[in-house]
């Protein structure tokens, strides 16, 4: 087997969780090429990935005959590369379609209820059936695949990659350096692509003050969307109100970072506080010790992949819904229920498990 393609037409967290296999695939089959498929808004993530030799791209803000004419052009392409197995890990169609048109002696699909269709596992010659929902890692799930080419995933040791650039790296160092932070710190992303999976604004801020009053600068980060961008302007002012340390800096660079650039910001960071959301998953992957607030998703399924996480639970604290009955739209928060103090001493346990100086203390 000298060509395998693997697609994952999913998230940003999705995305970099499957690097995990890709790592997996060159090590177990040396000299192997192997290629991803993703959407082309998630390629950053997949930037000096070592384990990849192309990355394919769908642009979904193509629309109608534009993006049937890339589409079509992307399932020539796949058919001219000659595969020997194409890996589906998702459940679009278009990925069926590639794999079925492919041609590759190989074609996996991991199964999915939804798509228990005559015309979509004829596209395919080898179906993976995960355990039930909530009983594996995604990484995991994604590993799973592996057993089609004879592989134990088993005896894998799952290791996600994430590569920040030395431009990316030189950048963050000089928005340090010019912010008057010296020394370690830890970056907060308190906001979700989802409002359902953020905490409150005051607990954040109490969690941002308390660090900083222990000598830690403070980080804040999040996307542009205007929702987060309001989210984590207000944890800004309500923390520099409590602030008693007087020698601490934080910054609020939300909406200014490229997923690059927050790499190299959490390559450079002591620790990371955060929720579910891709940079917590980024900071797993770079190895960060970190404390995670989740609601009501699949927790052992989307936790961080790491040793060095603490993950802390709504459910232990209140009733949540069914993760699968939740509303994407509705702006309710369903972390509230974790008290602040819980996450303080979490912080506080993280700081003196890692024996991270304070901002004053030379690194």
């Amino acid at each position: 087997m000298k060509k395998i393609l693997v697609m994952k037409l999913r998230h940003h967290g999705d995305v970099l969780l499957s690097t995990a296999l890709y790592k997996a695939l060159v090590e177990q089959f040396p000299g192997m090429q192997v290629d991803a498929l993703i959407y082309k808004e998630t390629t950053p993530l997949l930037q000096n990935n070592p384990h990849l030799n192309n990355v394919l791209c769908i642009d979904r803000k193509l629309k109608g005959w534009a993006r049937v004419k890339a589409e079509l052009g992307l399932i020539r392409r796949v058919r001219q590369t000659r595969y020997d197995a194409v890996i589906h890990l998702t459940d679009q169609w278009i990925g069926a379609l590639i794999a079925g048109f492919s041609r590759a002696p190989m074609r996996v699909e991991m199964e999915y209820a939804k798509r228990d269709k005559a015309l979509w596992h004829a596209c395919f010659t080898h179906r993976i059936t995960p355990p039930p929902r909530g009983q594996a890692h995604a990484v995991e799930l994604n590993l799973l695949c592996l057993t089609a080419l004879g592989v134990d995933p088993a005896k894998v040791a799952g290791e996600m990659v994430l590569v920040p650039g030395p431009a990316e790296l030189q950048k963050a160092q000089s928005l340090l350096d010019s912010a008057g932070i010296r020394g370690r710190f830890v970056l907060i992303h308190p906001a979700a692509r989802w409002p359902f999976k953020c905490w409150d604004d005051d607990k954040f801020a109490d969690v941002v003050a308390h660090l900083m009053n222990r000598g830690v600068h403070v980080v804040l980060t999040c996307s542009p969307d205007p929702v987060e961008l309001r989210m984590t302007q207000h944890i800004e002012r309500l923390a520099r109100d409590r602030i008693t340390h007087e020698t601490t800096v934080m910054v609020n660079w939300g909406g200014q970072m490229s997923l690059p650039l927050l790499a190299a910001l959490l390559k450079l960071a002591a620790y990371y506080v955060g929720v579910d959301s891709a940079p917590m998953h980024m900071a797993a992957a770079l190895k960060k010790p970190q404390v995670a607030l989740f609601g009501p998703s699949w927790v052992n399924e989307w936790r961080p992949w790491s040793d060095v996480a603490t993950v802390i639970w709504a459910g232990d604290y209140g009733p949540l819904p069914h993760p699968d009955s939740i509303n994407t739209d509705d702006p309710t928060r369903l972390l509230s229920a974790i008290p602040t103090q819980v996450v303080v001493d979490a912080v506080d346990q993280m700081m003196t498990d890692t024996e991270v100086p304070s901002a004053n203390t030379p690194s």
